[in-house]
């Protein structure tokens, strides 16, 4: 194939540019010598060479200030000495652009594509590759990161440092605390680190050589948390906190040994300015309520705690307290006193100051609310508590006069009643004198008045001549009152003020219920009472050792509770009283500011039930491995938590006391009833033995008269029953029958030295009749014996005179048996006539 073809060709080498003009027809020989031509022109250049350009370090991100080095590689250039040529798109050139390396200290002006060739002789090589060097201008940071920011002592946790979108690092650790590196690791970069010591922790990334540095990480806290348990106390517990009062809040470790300790604090989320004091005192302000809380720091290392406390809530009210005073009555009767009391409502703590006349008189301080006082004039009180002293303001005054009208005043015995017992009601007048008549009266719980209304008590319409009054077969709570009345017209004195008799039997009508169920209970703790019963209006009535009768509730038609004042230590008994007339079982209530009380049930404990008593710690568990007491006598003292009594008796009634770990709780008693079937039981088994005893009394009596063979007739004939008195005159023996009467007397223990109650008995009243018998016969004509049984319930006395009457017939046999023929033997008594008499042939 044959074709035209012109070329141009220019060939340019190192010494001369040559130029051929080609014109010919295109064949395989044209190719041909194109190809040879070519050869000779260009001989190997560009051909054989391949060039590149490397980047070191080979990072992907270079930041300003870092160290470059780009170097142009010739492959298989053999070891000829090659000159270089550099073009690069920054804007910052290389000085020398011949050398083989670039040497940049990299900053944002050298971004841009690099690329180069090589040179020899005649000889030179294509360009290499391109490599784009971008630079940033921005100092890259370390990040730090890490699991929570606290660990248990003895516990680690990793921490992980890096930086974003860059790599080649490694890392150094910096702890805040001792400003040392933490020791890198040997066989790696050091990216993670396990710490078990607390501090601020850091890290820095390096690269490179010379070393190019990252910025610090932020910050990471990590604390050491000890079990030692950290707890906020006062200075002065009390629930609420007055504007003006100064608070003093310390911050206590428990089990803390011989460790330093500084303190932070907390109120609600705005912590304190650290001084590391154990102390907060302050002065209350508006701002001041919230939750505190506090924890521990050691000394030694700022960043090992205790965990935080507990918190401890302050309200600080912004009102002033007004203290208020009372007085049980407002004239001072003569010889006697006034009780003033001050309180201030729903708060504690306090002291009491009293002033009489005007505000700036001498002052009396009390510590419980008390004072008595005996001259006339201008009361008035106010509280005060803390240091310096907080004072509230002060109450009303309150006018006491002189008053010369006679007062009484009632005591009532037994305060506390066993089921059925009588109770003695004494009335005196002051000042003592006499011609007075004694009015008894029952107090009744009237809705519709704070206080009661009276009602006479049977057979004292007209008043008694004596000041005791005896109540027989009592059971159930109640209040009495009297007063006195004499001359014409008659004069009367004041009401006394109201005695109670308290029973902690159950009336079906009204009843009080204690939450929680126990006697005693701590300082701070929560205790409510609550009525229930036949009646829709209540209220709780509450009397201290030593105090004024007060209500605890009053009346309310919506079921009344009670909610006890546990601030102070003391005890004190509550019962409800209805609008409808009627007193609830009532209960004693101790508060106890020790680390340890009795668990014991309020009510009486029925006869055969089972009972546990346990001793209960402050900190709210049971003690275990407690001595338990009862009547001042060691009952129980091995590991066991609870005294338990899986059947009670009578014999279980008493004082019950706990010991532990050298601390011992407030004794209480426990009552204990007898059951339905042993109440029946008691009375009968006793009217058996009386009449068995009785009988016994009158075979022996007509055994021995028989064989003295009497002439006469031995009787015993009373004219008066009633109440025997009793006396420890020595007997003695009239000589003939015309000496005078001598009165024997045997002492009886009564109930009260037995300690045992008893009612409903059967007693009876024997008479012995005999007849005149003739001399010849050596059998009485007639020897009857009388009987005659009354039954009907009795109370402690008429039972007491029973058997008393039966120890002084018992007494006559015995000595009417030592007589000799003739003697006689006589007793008698005011009201009634008893003659025995023993005749002898």
């Amino acid at each position: 194939m044959i074709c035209s073809l012109c070329l141009s060709v220019c060939c340019h080498s190192s010494t001369a540019t040559v130029c051929v003009d080609v014109k010919m027809e295109l064949t395989l020989l044209c190719v041909l010598s194109l190809f040879l031509l070519n050869t000779k022109i260009y001989g190997n250049d560009g051909v054989s060479y391949k060039v590149s350009v490397t980047k070191q370090p080979s990072w992907t991100q270079t930041f300003s200030g870092e160290s470059i080095t780009l170097t142009c590689e010739v492959h298989g250039g053999g070891d000829a000495q090659w000159e270089y040529e550099w073009r690069t798109s920054s804007s910052n050139q290389p000085a020398d652009k011949t050398g083989k390396v670039l040497m940049i200290r990299a900053d944002v002006s050298h971004s841009g594509d690099y690329y180069c060739m090589g040179r020899r002789n005649h000889e030179s090589t294509q360009w290499s590759n391109v490599i784009t060097l971008r630079v940033t201008s921005q100092n890259p940071k370390a990040r730090l990161t890490a699991g929570p920011s606290t660990i248990s002592a003895g516990g680690s946790m990793t921490l992980s440092c890096s930086v974003d979108g860059s790599d080649g690092w490694k890392y150094i650790w910096y702890r805040w605390t001792s400003n040392t590196n933490v020791t890198p690791a040997a066989d790696g970069d050091n990216r993670e680190i396990r710490v078990t010591q607390g501090g601020k922790y850091t890290c820095v990334g390096r690269r490179g050589e010379p070393a190019f540095y990252t910025q610090y990480s932020e910050y990471v806290t990590i604390e050491i948390t000890f079990s030692n348990k950290a707890a906020v106390k006062r200075q002065h517990d009390w629930p609420e906190i007055f504007k003006g009062e100064e608070i003093t809040l310390t911050c206590e470790i428990q089990a803390g040994g011989d460790t330093e300790w500084e303190y932070e604090w907390t109120r609600g989320n705005v912590r304190r300015t650290a001084d590391g004091s154990k102390l907060w005192v302050f002065t209350a302000s508006d701002s001041s309520s919230g939750d505190y809380k506090c924890r521990g720091r050691q000394k030694t290392n700022s960043y090992s705690f205790t965990a935080w406390s507990d918190p401890l809530h302050l309200t600080v009210t912004a009102s002033e307290p007004k203290a208020e005073l009372r007085s049980d009555k407002t004239d001072i009767p003569v010889g006697g006193s006034v009780t003033l009391s001050c309180s201030v409502t729903s708060s504690f703590g306090w002291k009491y100051y009293w002033y009489r006349g005007d505000k700036s008189s001498e002052v009396l301080i009390t510590q419980h609310g008390e004072t008595s006082v005996s001259q006339e004039g201008l009361y008035w009180c106010r509280g005060g508590r803390g240091k310096p002293v907080y004072y509230t303001q002060y109450s009303d005054s309150m006018r006491i006069n002189k008053n010369d009208k006679a007062q009484c005043g009632l005591t009532a015995s037994p305060s506390w009643l066993s089921p059925g017992a009588s109770v003695a009601l004494s009335c005196e007048v002051e000042p003592p004198s006499a011609g007075w008549r004694f009015y008894w009266y029952q107090t009744v719980p009237d809705g519709s008045h704070s206080s009661y209304r009276y009602e006479l008590l049977p057979g004292s319409e007209h008043g008694t001549e004596q000041g005791s009054y005896m109540l027989d077969g009592h059971t159930h709570t109640a209040g009495y009152v009297c007063r006195a009345a004499r001359g014409e017209p008659v004069y009367y004195t004041d009401y006394s003020k109201a005695a109670f008799v308290w029973s902690g039997d159950v009336d079906p009508s009204a009843s009080l219920t204690v939450s929680p169920d126990t006697v005693q209970h701590f300082t701070r703790d929560s205790v409510s009472l609550s009525c229930e019963g036949n009646s829709t209006e209540w209220r709780v009535r509450r009397f201290p050792e030593g105090g004024f009768l007060s209500s605890c509730s009053n009346w309310t038609t919506s079921g009344s509770r009670c909610d006890i004042d546990t601030s102070q230590s003391g005890s004190a008994v509550f019962w409800c009283e209805s609008g409808s007339g009627h007193f609830s079982n009532s209960v004693n209530i101790t508060i106890h500011d020790a680390g340890l009380i009795l668990m014991s049930p309020v009510r009486p404990v029925t006869e055969g039930l089972s009972v546990s008593l346990s001793c209960k710690l402050k900190t709210g568990q049971k003690a275990s491995s407690v001595f338990f007491y009862h009547n001042e006598q060691l009952i129980q003292n091995d590991s066991r938590v609870e005294l338990n009594i899986s059947a009670v008796s009578k014999s279980h009634e008493g004082f019950y006391k706990c010991w532990y770990q050298g601390t011992e709780s407030p004794q209480s008693w426990m009552a204990v009833n007898a059951s339905k079937s042993s109440n029946g039981h008691i009375p009968v088994m006793l009217v058996v033995g009386l009449v068995c005893g009785v009988i016994l009394l009158l075979l022996l009596l007509l055994l021995s008269c028989r064989f003295r063979r009497s002439k006469g007739s031995c009787y015993i004939r009373p004219t008066q029953s009633g109440t025997v008195w009793t006396s420890n005159t020595t007997p003695s023996v009239s000589q003939n029958q015309n000496q005078p009467e001598t009165r024997i007397y045997e002492s009886v223990n009564d109930s009260e030295n037995t300690g045992k109650d008893v009612s409903d008995v059967t007693y009876s009243v024997i008479e012995l009749k005999s007849f005149e018998q003739n001399r010849g016969q050596h059998k009485p004509a007639e020897s009857p014996v009388y009987s005659d049984l009354k039954k009907r319930p009795a109370g402690r006395a008429e039972l007491q005179a029973a058997v008393k009457y039966y120890i002084s017939t018992r007494s006559y046999i015995r000595r009417c048996s030592a007589l000799r023929p003739g003697q006689t033997q006589r007793q008698e008594k005011e009201g009634q006539r008893k003659t025995f008499c023993c005749s002898h042939r």
